[in-house]
């Protein structure tokens, strides 16, 4: 019988390893093989509707490159052997695996192995068949697209037919102080969204949640982004569906399903490009 996973459950502390763990993740479409390059919770924002408990603001250390390998490779041989095949599913279970994806308990560009940790992500996909089915794909915050070591990190991912998620939660100086707890400004967001979409396939990735969220804000500023040069593929929209741990979370609520499809549409509307909705 099949493992479950499900949607709802995301925490990464039932995990039977350290740095690797599946999810059944609605953004992937299904399966969805998470490294963690923040073991420690590290993070330089600290999004009210973050579901990291003890979340820490700060850089990962090292991470052990041997581990990580060792992990991916087990736990994507697991995934192939069906370990988490919904029961009765007849396909192919290369299939099911959607994406590797580097996400994890922080910021990922922070940590100092982030471009090792995509050189073993196209070496385990390539080793275990899953070039032509399963995607490369690093969630960031965007907050280092221009450092030089990042630079090189995305064009690597690139290389390797690989995509970025950009976080874009808010389109003011204010909403992201009240969403992420830092102050980033709005020039910044705009030229880091540029020089991504430059260097790497990129979606952007928006959390609508209230009372925090201004749709008609955040349009603006994919708007201007796209003025200034920014190529994106799209916009992956979706709403809360795991409590937050963080000190605010208490005070969220999720849009509708309703209120996300308006969402959606008011987007597609303002910005001219593809929306995806997962509610």
């Amino acid at each position: 019988m099949a493992d479950e996973l499900t949607e709802d459950d995301h925490n990464l502390s039932k995990a039977e390893r350290t740095l690797v763990y599946p999810v059944l993740s609605r953004r992937a479409g299904g399966l969805s093989i998470g490294i963690n390059l923040n073991p420690g919770k590290e993070c330089n924002w600290a999004c009210v509707y973050c579901e990291v408990d003890g979340l820490v603001r700060g850089a990962p250390g090292p991470i052990d490159l041997a581990v990580l390998e060792r992990e991916l490779d087990e736990v994507l041989g697991e995934a192939l052997d069906g370990r988490w095949q919904a029961a009765g599913e007849t396909r192919d279970p290369r299939e099911e695996i959607k994406d590797i994806c580097i996400a994890g308990d922080g910021e990922p560009t922070l940590s100092p192995q982030f471009e090792d940790a995509i050189e073993i992500a196209v070496r385990l996909r390539r080793r275990h068949q899953l070039d032509a089915t399963t995607r490369l794909v690093v969630i960031t915050n965007g907050s280092r697209s221009g450092q030089p070591a990042t630079v090189a990190a995305f064009e690597a991912l690139s290389a390797a037919d690989g995509e970025i998620w950009f976080k874009v939660d808010a389109g003011t100086e204010e909403g992201r102080a009240a969403i992420h707890q830092t102050r980033v400004g709005h020039d910044r967001v705009v030229a880091a969204l540029v020089g991504a979409t430059q260097i790497v396939p990129t979606w952007i990735q928006t959390m609508a949640v209230h009372p925090h969220s201004s749709i008609d804000a955040i349009g603006e500023l994919i708007r201007e982004a796209v003025a200034a040069g920014a190529a994106p593929l799209g916009v992956l929209l979706y709403g809360l569906r795991r409590p937050s741990l963080q000190p605010g979370g208490e005070e969220l609520t999720a849009y509708s399903g309703a209120e996300l499809d308006a969402a959606g549409a008011a987007l597609r509307a303002a910005t001219n490009l593809e929306v995806r909705v997962f509610h």
